[in-house]
């Protein structure tokens, strides 16, 4: 594992005192929240310990909302792995270091289950966290319940996939570990895997960042009125309008992709390598291009977590196309109608 560098943060506020506090708000300089656990067992060169924890907006969020407990936010991927300080030498900051330099043996140190926020002694104090925030959609025309299925299962996909993505942007190791293991665990044969892996990232988003269904008009004109993260939502909108304007252009990139794939023998099979180099190259920069074209803001992201197999990073490149084709769609036909 690389090395992970020390940490500076600054005080926001104490959630728990007792005879002194055991549960406080930090804050790093690139803005993430960190909630920092008094360590009860002596350290050694440490006078009064302290495990750090950086985490998500969301994830606090959830934390607040008392939807998760202290333990599971310590416990999560979610923002990197922990650190420890030196309470007594807080001043307008303090130095965190990395938990592993002392030691590998984290569980011990991780609050027990059941600390939740109505444990708190002391009042929230203007603390900005993620909310969910109403999302309408217009639609008109003739809609089956078939179509309602399908649109939304392609919001809750590519809503899931930016989510996801969102919190990535701090490339923490573990957290990239997380998305690397839902990508190995399906052989990329055929359909099975690819709503496998959509349903794994909608299945751990339903804690993080949950996308739920408030409202659903049945008229022409009627209205789909979903709750959700304000970003992801906007990721998906802006989608819309790319695929309303560049979607020729991108179909030329899907269909040349797919056919390299199909023409190699490897779009339905297991664990394959492109046969020549000169392919694999050619594929990766329209995967890079189709994953751009439709709004991921680091198409890394997901090659790393493919650990570098192309043919895995292009099977997910179109796969993430065509959710977002199905979706605009809805678009296309007039059926839909973006209201931001």
């Amino acid at each position: 594992m690389k090395q992970r560098h020390r940490m500076r943060a600054s005080y926001i506020q104490t959630l728990i005192y007792y005879d002194g506090p055991v549960l406080a708000l930090l804050q790093n300089r690139r803005g993430t929240k960190v909630l920092a656990y008094v360590i009860r067992d002596e350290i050694d060169g440490f006078d009064d310990p302290y495990l750090a924890k950086p985490t998500s907006d969301k994830l606090l969020d959830a934390y607040l909302d008392q939807k998760v407990d202290l333990s599971y936010v310590m416990n999560s991927a979610r923002g990197g792995e922990p650190f420890i300080f030196d309470w007594s030498k807080f001043k307008d900051e303090v130095l965190m270091q990395p938990i592993e330099t002392i030691t590998d043996d984290v569980e011990y140190l991780i609050p027990h289950a059941g600390i939740f926020a109505r444990n708190h002694t002391e009042k929230i104090q203007g603390i900005s966290v993620t909310a969910l925030i109403s999302h309408a959609y217009k639609i008109d025309g003739r809609w089956s319940a078939n179509d309602f299925s399908r649109f939304y299962a392609k919001l809750a996909d590519l809503y899931s996939l930016f989510s996801f993505l969102d919190e990535m942007k701090d490339r923490s190791t573990t957290f990239k570990a997380n998305l690397s293991g839902k990508i190995a665990k399906y052989p990329w044969q055929g359909g099975g895997s690819y709503l496998g892996f959509f349903r794994d990232l909608a299945s751990e988003s339903r804690e993080e960042y949950p996308l739920q269904v408030s409202k659903i008009k049945y008229a022409s004109p009627g209205e789909i009125e979903v709750k959700g993260v304000e970003s992801s939502l906007g990721h998906i909108d802006s989608l819309v309008r790319v695929l309303d304007k560049n979607k020729p252009e991108l179909s030329v990139i899907y269909k040349e992709l797919r056919g390299i794939l199909e023409r190699d023998g490897v779009l339905g099979a297991d664990e394959k390598d492109f046969s020549v180099k000169a392919l694999e190259y050619q594929a990766k920069g329209l995967s890079d291009k189709l994953l751009a074209g439709v709004g991921v803001q680091d198409p890394t992201l997901i090659s790393d977590a493919c650990q570098d197999h192309i043919v895995t990073y292009s099977k997910i490149a179109l796969a993430i196309y065509r959710r977002g084709d199905e979706f605009q769609k809805f678009h296309e036909e007039g059926r839909m109608r973006l209201t931001s």
